[in-house]
């Protein structure tokens, strides 16, 4: 079952792999963009779980927090997905224990709020090309009875994948767009970050 302290735990071990991780995603980034992305994910990750461990609150309200604070604390487009994100997960937690269907239902709204402030798809090099397959992976196992482990397992795998695929992409959104080509053979380091984050959401569901 999902609940706040699930959430807590969570991002705990997301933040923690960003913060070993944020030099090598900010040296990805300088690549292609503007060499901050690992700042700027781990800024909002840090944001996320101090509003977490510090809102006692129900599921709903500390996932609304986490989401405005994300947006308002930390500038630039990858604050701004990732809060949206929140916010809109916020809007599907009906209760203060989820079950894993609707566990996935939270993360599909929260998915579904993202896509209200890009335009970006898969095959865009952007973080959609991770974060699109972790959710359908997550919605593909919906009904079948899958536990929350299984599920976050199935996410990682395909965030992952999707992550190693933008090697060979071609960017299409923010500053990397302009080198056009010349992104091939770069990842995407927003990508990156996201594998990153639900690899660390699947290890620490089995704890």
């Amino acid at each position: 079952m999902f609940t706040v302290e699930t959430l807590r735990s969570f991002l705990s071990a997301a933040l923690s792999s960003v913060e070993a991780n944020a030099d090598s995603l900010n040296a990805l980034d300088g690549a292609t963009g503007d060499g901050d992305h690992g700042t700027a994910i781990l800024a909002a990750m840090r944001a996320a779980v101090n509003v977490a461990a510090t809102t006692s609150s129900s599921l709903a309200e500390v996932l609304s927090a986490i989401g405005w604070a994300v947006m308002s604390e930390v500038g630039g487009s990858t604050s701004s997905l990732t809060g949206s994100f929140y916010v809109g997960m916020s809007e599907a937690a009906p209760s203060e224990t989820l079950s894993p269907d609707e566990t996935i239902e939270m993360f599909e709204a929260g998915l579904k709020n993202v896509r209200r402030s890009t335009k970006a798809d898969t095959g865009d090099k952007t973080l959609m090309d991770a974060l699109l397959p972790a959710i359908g992976a997550m919605t593909a196992l919906k009904g079948t009875g899958a536990t929350l482990p299984t599920v976050f397992a199935a996410a990682a795998e395909a965030a992952r994948a999707g992550a190693e695929s933008t090697k060979n992409l071609v960017a299409k959104f923010g500053r990397a767009k302009n080198l056009g080509e010349r992104t091939i053979g770069y990842y995407d380091a927003g990508a990156m970050s996201t594998a990153m984050i639900y690899e660390a959401f699947a290890a620490c569901s089995v704890i």
